[in-house]
């Protein structure tokens, strides 16, 4: 900040050196034209009767020097012209040719400056004598003074620029070295670390320490849900391998009571454990972008209708009512497939918490110019909290309601529904059912992306 300071105060003064130094020159020639047309029309009135050059310009010069002196000049001189020649002595820093154009027979004045030197020059005829009056003075005479004041006021512009670089830089440095402070320590895995934030600053730093503070908060809950994650996970892995293991045990030492029954409890417990495993891979597909799909343009409907049969049984089995209501026909470009996994994991889900009815229902909304084919699944179960919908979709999100036993599962349907209608260029939402429940909304291009 100081050096561009200086290089800025360098540059105006080059500048403004340059303009003083020619304006006060110019000014300076036109003063000295002036005042020496003037003493040379002083001149012509002297009354010039002797012939003697040599006593003539004597004469005119005591005349000159005390005409000179009520304008306040000493460097003055009277030349006579005769013949094309100049008779008298020049003042100093005068170059003789430069009166040239005045030997030659030029009339008025004329001005010029040498070194530091302004002088002028002007012709009167007195009689048969032609008079020359040449004045000289100091061609920069503010240029020093000038030059002075730029030098005092540099000075201080500069002492200026140190005191409120140095304020700056402390003002700056501070806040840069708490940020680096905190990015030191995130970096080697205190995600707790923050950066102190000053709720009345309101520019660039703070914005900064705000977005490291808002990575460092979303690194520890990321942190947090994995940790979560693989906790669940574990559980939901070791559960039934440990049934699995129990059971194949009793029936391998003759134990079991009922070899037929431990059967199914292997079965189920295996199914289990596969559709977890592929709920596991679904996500690893899709997290490294190797998720395949076959779009084209299916009824949603008849995909609705064909998944909600395969639940049926399992609904009557708990008393619940599973009502499937449809459009004819809900056309979408979608994957049907991966439509059937999503609609499946909603249905799953929506069973584990239903008192007594499911529905699922599928229609065609218009929104402007653009057409969405649209599956509402609703349940009339106790629902969820205002607080914990954000976070429905995220993988693992435990909800702060005590889950119920029917409610254990992998956690992670949820989260390939999500990410599954985002591939397919469609989106999923949830919302409170009135007067009890949860109604998630998924919606589907129903034209070509």
């Amino acid at each position: 900040m100081v050096g561009t300071v200086a290089v800025a105060l360098l540059l105006a003064g080059i500048v403004t050196l340059a303009l003083v130094r020619r304006t006060d020159r110019h000014a300076i020639q036109q003063v000295l034209e002036q005042e020496a047309d003037v003493l040379a029309s002083l001149m012509a009135t002297v009354h010039v009767e002797d012939d003697d050059h040599s006593h003539l310009g004597s004469h005119l010069s005591s005349h000159l020097n005390r005409a000179a002196e009520n304008l306040d000049r000493k460097d003055v001189a009277v030349l006579l012209l005769d013949g094309g020649e100049l008779i008298g002595d020049l003042p100093e820093n005068v170059p003789a040719e430069g009166l040239h154009p005045l030997a030659s027979g030029a009339t008025g004045s004329i001005t010029g400056i040498q070194g530091s030197t302004a002088w002028a020059a002007a012709t009167e005829q007195a009689g048969s004598v032609t008079i020359v009056v040449v004045l000289t003075d100091t061609a920069d005479q503010f240029l020093a003074a000038v030059m002075r004041w730029l030098g005092v006021s540099a000075a201080i512009s500069l002492a200026l620029g140190v005191v409120v670089a140095v304020m700056l830089g402390r003002r700056l440095a501070r806040p840069l070295g708490q940020a680096r402070d905190a990015t030191r320590l995130i970096a080697g895995g205190d995600l707790s670390a923050r950066v102190p934030v000053e709720e009345h600053r309101r520019d660039e730093i703070s914005e900064l320490s705000t977005s490291i503070n808002e990575m460092a908060a979303s690194l520890e809950r990321s942190q947090s849900l994995e940790q979560r994650f693989l906790m669940s996970i574990s559980h939901d892995l070791r559960t039934p391998l440990t049934s699995i293991r129990g059971y194949g045990e009793a029936i391998s030492d003759g134990t079991a009571d009922n070899r037929a029954q431990a059967a199914e409890v292997i079965v189920s417990e295996a199914i289990r454990l596969e559709r977890l495993v592929g709920d596991l891979l679904d996500l690893a597909r899709l997290d490294a972008r190797e998720f395949t799909l076959e779009s084209r343009l299916a009824d949603v409907g008849t995909v609705v209708e064909e998944v909600c049969a395969g639940f049926s049984q399992g609904a009557a089995d708990r008393s619940l009512e599973l009502r499937v209501i449809r459009e004819e026909p809900v056309m979408a470009w979608c994957d049907p497939v991966r439509v059937a996994q999503v609609v499946a994991n909603l249905v799953q889900n929506a069973l584990k918490f239903a008192d007594s009815l499911v529905r699922v229902e599928s229609r065609i909304e218009n929104e402007g110019q653009k057409a969405w084919a649209v599956v509402t699944v609703d349940d009339d179960g106790p629902g969820i909290s205002r607080e914990d919908r954000p976070h429905v979709f995220e993988r693992l999100y435990v909800a702060r309601h005590t889950p119920r036993i029917e409610e254990s599962g992998s956690g992670l349907g949820l989260t390939i529904v999500a990410e599954l209608t985002e591939v397919m260029g469609g989106t999923v939402s949830v919302s409170a059912r009135r007067p009890t429940g949860t109604r998630i909304t998924v919606q589907l291009p129903a034209t070509e992306q």
